[in-house]
């Protein structure tokens, strides 16, 4: 199997696990908002943490589904998907880092959060570095071959 393979199977897993994350907010937003410690609070019967925890688990499961599908389909295409996704994972090490040294925020989830961001944003960063050329570079050109 070749290198470039072996990406595009490790980043369809982590779109895999990226999607099952946002599924487990979207179906569970109290017990997974709960478990980052971000307990929602019920206001006159309207209730923003849920709401707000199931579009972020929704944008979790269609991100990451399409850019499955894309790797599957026209890998060029879904390795860039793969790369932005990639970008966002480490965005969100980033700022929980950040978190960490201004409110001395530490603490195992935590540790284990910036873990699992760095992780994702490696393998899904991969098909689009392994690749060698610019990936979209099929785009432009004739796809009759």
């Amino acid at each position: 199997m070749s290198s470039y393979a072996l990406s595009l199977i490790l980043a369809v897993i982590a779109c895999v696990i990226g999607g099952v994350l946002g599924g487990l907010v979207l179906a569970r937003p109290d017990a997974m908002l709960g478990l980052a410690g971000l307990k929602s609070e019920q206001e006159g019967g309207s209730n923003a943490a849920l709401t707000e925890g199931r579009a972020f688990g929704g944008l979790l499961i269609a991100s990451h589904g399409a850019a499955a599908l894309f790797l599957g389909w026209q890998s060029s295409a879904g390795a860039a998907m793969a790369l932005v996704l990639s970008v966002a994972w480490f965005g969100a090490a980033f700022g929980r880092l950040v978190s960490m040294m201004l409110q001395k925020a530490g603490g195992r989830f935590n540790y284990g959060s910036v873990v699992l961001n760095l992780l994702m944003g490696i393998t899904l960063a991969l098909p689009f570095f392994n690749q060698g050329a610019l990936p979209l570079h099929r785009i432009g050109g004739s796809m009759l071959v």
